[in-house]
């Protein structure tokens, strides 16, 4: 087994995103909203830029891997499953928010938390462990590729802690941010250790591609009259413009 130590350090810092993310938050709580839309704007740009391109090529590999074999919609498997992805993730929003209020002395008192926090944290922890995943496969494409994964997916999930701490208060501090923390480790070791079918990985493309769609729409952009249109652009075009020259070199 050969350690890519690079996608290693990559994956303790976004674990490390996770665990100190309330510290990092409270630096930047005078200006927290522009730096949440200059976050969603560069997972904009990390998604119309590097990922819907790279769900093309998943979907292309997908259909070699899985040639002669009589699989339903397999031309479609990859898109399909970014649906997926989507749908469940905007789903498991959608019950946190209905059951808010009854589970509104689970936030104050703490507690070891009922099935929806335990749902909601423990799909996250999944879909963390997914990207770091993903990160370390893709390790080979060198240390400019590492740097602008880690750069989009640290802030990413940084929106994803700040969230989660709203909804889930002292509960996620004791307990949720190391769950989510440990499966972005274990996501690293898995993909270190293991190789999974190419039909395989090309599906969990679609399924984080999904995900990271729907969760800079639900928890980055931002809501009502709270947004900042400049920061938003800027983070959009200022990392959309970095990647598109990092990968004319790296290509």
């Amino acid at each position: 087994m050969t350690i890519d130590w690079g996608s290693l350090a990559a994956a303790a810092a976004l674990a490390a995103t996770f665990i100190f993310g309330d510290r990092l938050e409270a630096e930047f709580h005078s200006k927290r909203r522009g730096w949440l839309s200059a976050a969603a704007g560069m997972a904009t740009a990390y998604v119309f830029v590097y990922l819907l391109p790279e769900l093309f090529e998943a979907q292309a590999v997908f259909t070699k891997a899985t040639a002669g074999m009589r699989l339903p919609f397999l031309e479609r498997r990859v898109y399909s499953s970014a649906l997926a992805g989507f749908v469940v993730m905007y789903g498991l929003e959608h019950l946190v928010s209905q059951t808010r209020e009854a589970r509104r002395d689970e936030r104050e008192k703490g507690g070891k938390g009922g099935f929806v926090y335990w749902c909601h944290v423990g799909s996250f922890a999944l879909y963390g462990s997914l990207v770091s995943y993903l990160m370390a496969k893709e390790a080979h494409l060198g240390p400019l590729y590492l740097t602008l994964f880690f750069i989009a997916m640290s802030l990413h999930f940084l929106a994803i802690c700040h969230s989660l701490r709203v909804e889930h208060g002292a509960l996620y501090n004791r307990s949720g941010k190391w769950v989510l923390a440990g499966g972005v480790l274990a996501g690293w070791v898995v993909g270190t250790v293991s190789s999974l079918p190419e039909a395989f990985f090309a599906t969990l493309m679609g399924l984080v591609g999904g995900g990271v769609v729907i969760n800079s729409l639900i928890m980055e952009l931002p809501k009502e009259k709270e947004g900042r249109f400049w920061p938003f652009f800027a983070g959009a075009f200022g990392y959309g413009l970095i990647m598109l020259l990092v990968f004319r070199v790296i290509v």
